[in-house]
């Protein structure tokens, strides 16, 4: 179990570095931007889209998303909320 919890957890790194490249850090960007709801709506969007993928069955309107896929992006965007959370906290110590 061990080593799945190192695969998987290098597989989030992986794509969270990637998708930073790619759109500039964008998730940094909107919560400057228009707060900190914006991490829960966030994180909101992919527990609601789980319930439809695993418990409504919806997924004749979804079928470009995997359950694996979401809980991926669940887990980026807890981990992106984490680092924001931390870095915001250590400025608001330094004022």
């Amino acid at each position: 179990m061990q080593e799945k919890i190192e695969i998987e957890c290098e597989k989030i790194a992986k794509l969270l570095k990637e998708k930073n490249k790619k759109y500039g850090n964008s998730f940094k960007k909107t919560v400057d931007e228009f707060g900190y709801a914006c991490i829960v709506i966030r994180l909101f969007d992919k527990l609601n889209r789980i319930k439809t993928l695993l418990i409504d069955k919806e997924k004749d309107d979804m079928e470009d998303e995997s359950i694996e896929d979401t809980l991926t992006d669940l887990a980026g965007y807890a981990i992106l909320s984490k680092i924001y959370l931390n870095e915001k906290t250590s400025i608001d110590n330094e004022i």
